[in-house]
């Protein structure tokens, strides 16, 4: 049986190459996160936050930068959505 590397089910199929591995390891020691089933919620956001710039991203192999970037990428994926949701459900006065 293969162990996926995500709990992400966009990314089931997503079969990391070692050098991402290590980087994203080596990105979780930097932060601190303990494995997904012994840590809390912001644990699993922030695993699953470098797991998909990993993935859309393979190219980045500095963890500090992957951190750095996955970081950046979440912060522009809560503003757009946020920025999506205004006004919806509100009354004008």
């Amino acid at each position: 049986m293969i162990q996926l590397f995500s709990t992400n089910p966009k990314l089931v199929d997503w079969v990391p190459s070692p050098q991402q591995i290590k980087t994203i390891k080596d990105g979780r020691r930097l932060l601190d996160l303990v494995p997904e089933e012994k840590g809390d919620a912001t644990n699993a956001l922030r695993i699953n936050t470098l797991n998909v710039y990993s993935y859309l991203h393979p190219e980045v192999t500095d963890p500090k930068q992957l951190i750095d970037e996955a970081s950046e990428f979440l912060a522009r994926q809560v503003i757009r959505r946020r920025e999506g949701f205004e006004g919806r459900g509100s009354v004008e006065h």
